[in-house]
C-alpha cells in the first residue's frame, strides 16, 4: 500500500495519502479547503539509515537488558 504525496491547486495544502486500490487516487479532496483540484507529487525516497540510526544503543529506562547493543551500565 503506498503512501503518495498531493498538492492541492486551490490553496496550495501538501498533503499524504494511503492508497490501497488504483481507483482511490482518482477525485482527492484536499483536507484543508475540500477542494478537488489536487496533483500527485513526485515522492523521493527515504534516505538509507547508518547502522547507529537504524538501532539504538539502548533498550530503554530500567535495569540494563543484556542485549549486545545495550549502552546502559548496570
Amino acid at each position: 500500500m503506498p503512501l503518495y504525496d498531493y498538492a492541492c491547486d486551490d490553496c496550495g495544502t501538501k498533503f499524504e495519502k494511503l492508497v490501497r486500490k488504483p481507483s482511490e487516487a482518482t477525485n482527492l479532496d484536499c483536507p484543508n479547503c475540500g477542494g478537488t483540484h489536487t496533483n500527485r507529487e513526485l515522492s523521493l525516497p527515504a534516505a538509507p539509515l547508518s547502522s547507529q540510526q537504524a538501532m539504538p544503543a539502548s533498550c530503554g529506562v530500567g535495569p540494563p537488558c543484556g542485549a549486545p547493543r545495550c549502552g546502559r551500565l548496570g
